[in-house]
This record gives structure tokens, sequence and C-alpha cells, in this order.
């Protein structure tokens, strides 16, 4: 491939029901700008919920069918299992619907059969190595995930530990890709130098975002137990924040900034990854970034994505 060709990357955040705001951000730039994800980018990546978007984007599924799977079946998805409500001894979900619905939205489509480049991040917890699943790339032949269901990859990267338990794949357990790449970014950086060829300053990059939290913690915490001190999901939702912080922070120093849209939002706020009670919010807060932003997308949209 030729290194000075522009490439571009779709990089989506991972943030349970809070892709809801990154659903509603992508459709807006579908209707207004007339951009085709499909055609437009050269490659798209997702971790997570970002998966499902990213998985929608590269099988030509509407946007709308992911929205609505948030909005109308969020409930469903994250109904707490009767043993489980304090989350001691098991997750707090069973996967059992998500899977269905993942069945019925992708059906038995392979990575194989998808042609454009896709990358799904989830980590390997028997191995304790990241796992990226990948479509076929230019350099070599897929072999490893050729035959591996798109649904299957989507829900590995979407188990998130305390909220579902690992989802096995072939000889693989595998749980959230967001333990190590909640903003995949940088791996989507990786993948257009090595496997593509391409050269950083040719590469241009929409990431969006599920929103930022500032969790602080008690520093008069003295127990430290998942009871006490880091309190569960709270823990896990710094985890992740640290990762999507740490990889944004990492790829301004990698890519000129002028070839970066960035689209996400900090929050006082929790921002729990199940709680659906926020859906209204999450596509209020996601029209109103769109339109404070409008001029910014546009331009960027017609300078580094159009017409390339």
């Amino acid at each position: 491939m030729n290194k000075d060709k522009k490439f571009r990357i779709l990089s989506l955040d991972g943030g349970g029901i809070r892709g809801l705001y990154s659903a509603k951000i992508l459709q807006k730039m579908e209707e207004e700008f007339k951009i085709d994800f499909y055609n437009d980018f050269d490659l798209i990546i997702g971790t997570s919920t970002g998966s499902i978007l990213a998985g929608a984007i590269v099988k030509k599924i509407p946007l709308q069918v992911v929205i609505s799977l948030y909005e109308h079946e969020g409930k469903k998805i994250f109904k707490k299992k009767f043993f489980s409500r304090i989350g001691l001894f098991q997750s707090i979900y069973k996967p059992d619907y998500l899977k269905e619905r993942l069945k019925d939205i992708f059906k038995n489509t392979t990575l194989g059969q998808i042609e454009k480049p896709l990358i799904i991040n989830a980590t390997d917890v028997g191995n304790s190595t990241p796992f990226v699943f990948k479509t076929q790339h230019p350099k070599r032949e897929l072999v490893r995930d050729k035959d591996i269901a798109l649904y299957d990859a989507i829900l590995a990267s979407s188990s998130a530990p305390i909220y579902f338990p690992p989802h096995k794949v072939g000889d693989y357990l595998l749980a959230d890709g967001g333990l190590w790449a909640n903003s995949p970014v940088l791996v989507a950086l990786s993948e257009a130098i090595y496997s593509f060829d391409i050269k950083p300053e040719n590469i241009s990059i929409v990431s969006i975002g599920t929103g930022v939290e500032k969790i602080e913690y008690d520093f008069n915490t003295k127990a430290w137990g998942f009871l006490t001190g880091w309190k569960k999901q709270k823990f896990i939702s710094t985890i992740l924040n640290l990762q999507t912080i740490s990889n944004q922070n990492l790829i301004n120093f990698l890519v000129n900034e002028n070839n970066i849209l960035r689209l996400s939002y900090e929050s006082n706020a929790t921002l729990p990854l199940d709680d659906v009670s926020q859906n209204k919010n999450l596509l209020s807060k996601a029209d109103h970034h769109f339109t404070y932003r409008y001029e910014e997308i546009k331009n960027f949209i017609n300078n580094h994505i159009k017409g390339i």
C-alpha cells in the first residue's frame, strides 16, 4: 500500500449503555453530512459497546437498529439475576439476552466474511494478555479469526468484569477489551502503521467516546475490599476511565492534533455502564454536543474524511 495514501480511522470507545451517546453522534453525522462510514473510512475499530457499533457499520446495518437496542432493550440486557444482586460470587447479569439479540442482528456472519478492515478488542483472561479480533488485512492471511462469529467477538469484547461473565470463544476465555483499550485509538494507529504501511502524518482519526467521569475515592477510607473502599462497579469504571484518558493523551503525542477529531464529554456525576434510566439524558447530551461542535465536525469531515 502507498505510504503516502491518506488513511481514515473510526475509533469507538467502550462504555456499556453509554454507547447510546456514540450511536446518536454517529447517526447525526450520517444525516447532517451524508457521511458513509463504511466507504469513507479505511479502518473501523471498537471496544465493548463500541464493537456493537463497529459491527453494525461493517455489516451496513442502520445505526437506528443499535439505538433501538439500547433504548428499548437495555432493561432486558441489564436485568439482574436474583442471587447475584449484591455481586459477591457471580456476575450481576446473565449474557443470554444480549447474546440472542446480537445473533439476531448479526446473524451467522463470520469475521472471515467481512471485507471491511475491522478490529474488535477483548481481554484473554486465561493467558492474561490482550486479545484482538481482526478481519483480513494486507500483510498476512487471516488464520485464527476467520471462522469466529461476529456476534461472539462482540459479546467477548462487551463482557465487562462484575457485570457479565467472561465469554468463551474457541479455546479462549475472554472479557471486556476496555480493561486495556477502552479507547482503542492506539490499537488502530498501530494497525494502520504496521499492517497497512501508512505514515502517521497521513492518518486521520475520528474518535467517539462515551463520557469520562471524575471518580474520586475518599482519602480517609481505611478498608479497601470490594464491599468497602474499592466499591466494585466504581472500581471497574475507574479502570476504564484510566484507559480512556491515557490512550487519548498518548495519541496526541503520536499524531498531529489537527488530524484527530475527538467527540466525548466529562461528567462530575457517576456514569454507570448499566443505568438505562439515563437513556434520554444520553440522547440529549449527544444532540447538544453535536450542535455545539457542528462547525468543527463539518470542517474536519470536509478536510480529512470526504473526498480523499
